[in-house]
């Protein structure tokens, strides 16, 4: 698989982060936020394409029904925000923080989580297509009814994640650290696994390996 990303202008103009995203805005384009908060809002469809947000902090914010197209979101703080019903199209995190954010009903096409920490995140009901999730630590989030189709991962923690009734697809976890994952044995048909993951998942629903 191969993820495809257009290439963000080196030149982008600086903005500020509060001007750009108000209710009054409904279009966020060829934009760059760096080393800014953006604090209290709660805001409803727009469109941000071919930006970059690099170190910034998002603070009591939610932003609903967002489109997200070629957008690079680096050292950024996402925890606790609200993301809900959005779509991310050519979209990379990079060294992120996105403890507890929500995700919930999202759609992700040909995106990158890098080096993301994500414990206690919600995804429920969210579809994955073409995504890349490399060294992430998604420890106890919430993948309950989402869709994945040709997602790689790479070396990342899984923690006690939930994907009850989730579509998983095929899979390779032999990088990945899976205990304790909620899932049932029949979501992972076409997946591959490890011998000691092979064992683990099979001892977990009482069957004795020798």
């Amino acid at each position: 698989m191969q993820l495809i990303f257009s290439i963000l202008p080196d030149n982008l103009p600086e903005k500020d982060i509060n001007n750009a995203f108000s209710p009054e805005v409904d279009d966020v384009r060829g934009m760059q936020f760096s080393g800014q908060n953006l604090q209290k809002v709660d805001l409803r469809g727009c469109d941000v394409d071919q930006c970059r947000f690099s170190n910034c902090r998002f603070i009591q914010c939610r932003m609903e029904n967002f489109r997200f197209g070629d957008v690079v979101f680096e050292s950024c703080d996402l925890s606790n925000l609200q993301l809900p019903d959005c779509s991310f199209h050519r979209v990379a995190f990079r060294n992120c923080k996105l403890s507890g954010a929500v995700f919930s009903s999202s759609m992700f096409r040909d995106t990158a989580f890098q080096h993301v920490v994500a414990p206690y995140t919600n995804f429920l009901g969210s579809n994955w297509k073409n995504c890349l999730w490399r060294s992430c630590d998604f420890t106890e989030a919430f993948f309950a009814e989402s869709i994945f189709a040709s997602l790689v991962l790479e070396e990342s923690r899984l923690i006690r994640a939930d994907f009850s009734r989730s579509k998983l697809g095929c899979v390779d976890y032999r990088s990945c650290d899976i205990r304790g994952i909620h899932w049932e044995l029949s979501q992972l048909k076409g997946s591959t696994v490890s011998y000691e993951q092979a064992v683990e998942l099979v001892e977990a629903v009482g069957i004795i390996v020798q």
